[in-house]
């Protein structure tokens, strides 16, 4: 078992995780590239997204902090705030980013491999 206290949790910050300007990427647990379960607070600045992108074993976004959304690959978009849930299914092509001029704070939760442009 591992335990993270919510002092623990840092939402602030930007220093980009994998190139990508206004992401930054704090792991909980992993990253892993196999069947173990990754989980991270992902923080986006202001008009930040993520390239499009796929979980191959899908991905859960829990919202933290401020507002986001979730743009599926076939046009569906969902907006998030504080406490809500996300589930991107296995396989599904999606991007992520905050909303207006808020920045928008996340946790992660995924297992497997994922995929950038697929």
């Amino acid at each position: 078992m591992k335990y993270v206290s919510k002092q623990e949790l840092t939402t602030d910050g930007a220093t980009g995780e994998g190139g990508i300007a206004g992401l930054s990427l704090t792991w909980l647990q992993g990253p892993h590239t196999n069947d173990e379960l990754d989980v991270g607070i992902a923080n986006v600045q202001p008009g930040a997204s993520t390239p499009a992108h796929v979980h191959h074993k899908g991905q859960v976004i829990v919202t933290v902090e401020g507002r986001g959304y979730v743009l599926t690959g076939s046009g569906e978009r969902i907006e998030t705030s504080a406490g809500d849930v996300v589930i991107c299914p296995a396989g599904e092509t999606h991007t992520h980013g905050s909303v207006g001029d808020e920045r928008w704070a996340h946790l992660t939760i995924t297992t497997g491999t994922h995929g950038v442009g697929e």
